[in-house]
């Protein structure tokens, strides 16, 4: 004999009431079809959504770090740490042997003819600085290993890693002008670490978010990024060489 109505009855355990709702055995059978049919999109929506969300978390971080960095570079005037340093750099390439007065015009020619000159590594230039699609910077490639030097002399204010920029270092060259060296193989310098121009900071790697072996070099002038190619035009495209 088949049913042609459902009931559900509900107790409640703290009193001697009771409450009961009856079904057809069309409306019951319609209630199970809509709550599977239901479930089945929920778990179908979560599926999809997840490359989504995940891909949000990660612009998300990339954005949390790069605001973490601004905010370390604006502060560093501030900083009575990087005024220390900024004091022991100019004593070692002045020197206050003789006096301790320091010649004024001496540090202006100093702090000014510190520009980046010294190429940051030998290699091709696989992408071109590209201020419309916000890459800031150049990327060289070369061999793991190659040798990275500091483009001008300075303090190393950063040598970390991230998931994004691998191993990576950013040096103050004390005069409005900061050089970015990304995806290291491995840094040899530490934070506060004093460097001269042309000297090994590193070993060009494969780290962090990249494609393959090579340096993302940026050069920013009192927090604006410039076109690292306008001081070495020297440089030549990957695209031109195997081309050739």
């Amino acid at each position: 004999m088949k049913l042609s109505k459902y009931k559900f009855l509900f107790i409640s355990p703290f009193s001697d009431k009771s409450w009961q709702i009856e079904f057809s055995r069309f409306t019951f059978i319609a209630s199970i079809v809509s709550i599977t049919f239901l479930l089945i999109g929920s778990f179908i929506l979560i599926y999809f959504s997840s490359p989504i969300i995940k891909e949000f978390l990660r612009v998300s971080t990339i954005n949390k770090e790069i605001k973490e960095q601004q905010e370390i570079i604006n502060n560093i005037d501030k900083s009575m740490e990087e005024i220390a340093i900024m004091k022991s750099y100019i004593d070692t390439i002045i020197g206050t042997e003789v006096t301790s007065e320091l010649d004024e015009n001496k540090i202006r020619f100093m702090v000014a003819n510190n520009l980046p000159t010294v190429k940051p590594t030998d290699g091709l230039i696989s992408k071109l600085y590209d201020i419309e699609t916000k890459h800031v910077g150049i990327d060289l490639v070369n061999e793991v290993g190659t040798p990275i030097f500091a483009t001008a002399s300075g303090s190393v204010i950063i040598s970390d890693f991230s998931e994004d920029f691998g191993n990576f270092i950013i040096l103050d060259h004390q005069n409005g002008y900061i050089s970015h060296y990304y995806h290291n193989d491995e840094n040899f310098v530490k934070k506060g670490d004093l460097v001269n121009a042309g000297d090994i900071i590193a070993k060009l790697g494969n780290s962090g978010m990249s494609t393959g072996p090579h340096l993302h070099f940026e050069i920013w002038k009192d927090g604006q990024p410039l076109d690292p190619n306008n001081f070495f035009d020297d440089f030549n495209l990957k695209s031109d060489k195997l081309s050739k």
